[in-house]
């Protein structure tokens, strides 16, 4: 009876670590990709412990696991920093995201009346009309980001498929740790936004083939302006 007794405490303290394992590498995983912490910032263990609340122990664990996901790369002599990305890896990452856009336009596409789907994307072209409107008042880089990630975010919301969502942020968020912090958008800042009021138009209207057009030129536009940025913003 002891030794069932200990056994079950044992599988639960494993189970319980397990828990806690993820939870915090899910924590420092949005942290970063929300850039909370930026790329090359170094990540103080100590510090770590107390925000995650978390063991020394356990905040090594979870940057062996998110090194694994390229998000952070641990250096002999450094410890663990918020890895950059190349602007090889940009090239890579957009050639990808491109793909999967397009495919979750027609996904939305053929949801648009279902789940309040239509009211989503009005609303969602009021706020691009808005922010379109405001731009040439804010010239971060980080604020066009966003509003990026604000404007696909409701696409991926209208396709309704989660797994595709993820795929996407999770390829999105690694354009996010670009060195964005306090560099500015060039004169062609609309390029940023370029097209999203015309993709939401169209949809709204059925015309699916303009609105792909749309965003192929929109996403080319994008990743033009991202590659112009200045090599402080990009890894080796």
């Amino acid at each position: 009876m002891r030794n069932n007794m200990t056994g079950r405490k044992t599988s639960g303290a494993r189970r319980q670590y397990a828990n806690d394992l993820e939870q915090a590498a899910e924590t420092l995983r949005a942290d970063i990709q929300q850039g909370r912490f930026v790329p090359g910032q170094r990540l103080i263990e100590a510090d770590l412990m107390e925000h995650l609340r978390v063991t020394r122990g356990r905040v090594r664990e979870v940057f062996k696991r998110l090194e694994a996901e390229d998000l952070i790369q641990i250096d002999k002599n450094r410890g663990a920093s918020v890895r950059r990305v190349t602007r090889e890896e940009v090239r890579d990452i957009t050639e990808v995201l491109e793909d999967i856009s397009i495919l979750m336009i027609r996904k939305a596409a053929r949801r648009i009346d279902r789940n309040g789907n239509r009211q989503m994307l009005e609303e969602s072209l009021a706020a691009a009309q808005k922010f379109r409107n405001s731009a040439a008042s804010f010239m971060k880089v980080q604020a066009f980001m966003d509003e990026n990630a604000r404007f696909w975010g409701s696409l991926s919301a209208a396709a309704g498929n989660p797994v595709l969502s993820e795929i996407r942020w999770r390829l999105q968020s690694r354009l996010f740790r670009l060195a964005m912090e306090g560099l500015t958008v060039n004169a062609n800042w609309n390029k940023w936004i370029t097209h999203h009021e015309e993709i939401i138009a169209h949809l709204l209207d059925g015309q699916v083939a303009k609105a792909v057009r749309e965003a192929e030129e929109s996403m080319s536009d994008v990743w033009e302006a991202i590659l112009s940025l200045p090599d402080s913003a990009f890894g080796k």
